[in-house]
């Protein structure tokens, strides 16, 4: 409970001091967080097929399983590829974006009364 609120404490302080760089922030987490949660399984998964097709694991190696790995594992690779570059042009994308609201409030020019 106390760790929550000192989160959020920091969050708001550290939104109020850069908004722009707060909400990059957020959005890369909520973009990074299915992407990492995708290769884990995944990794998980094909580690799986992968003992029980080619070791003595469970009584010897099945052919089955060495069909399945082989099945997901292509998919899940370029699937994985796919991701992150997307990943990393929204990522550059949000960099651009945050780049040119900062130029624009720098050359925002207050005139005093």
């Amino acid at each position: 409970m106390i760790f929550g609120i000192l989160k959020t404490y920091k969050d708001v302080k550290k939104g109020t001091a850069d908004p722009t760089g707060f909400g990059q922030d957020i959005l890369l987490g909520v973009l990074k967080a299915p992407i990492i949660i995708f290769t884990v399984s995944g990794i998980l998964g094909l580690a799986v097929f992968f003992v029980l097709g080619w070791t003595d694991f469970l009584s010897g190696p099945f052919g089955f399983f060495r069909v399945v790995f082989w099945i997901l594992f292509i998919p899940f690779f370029f699937l994985e590829i796919l991701f992150w570059k997307l990943y990393s042009k929204a990522k550059s994308l949000i960099q651009k974006a945050k780049n040119r609201v900062d130029e624009e409030v720098n050359t925002i020019k207050v005139e005093p009364k």
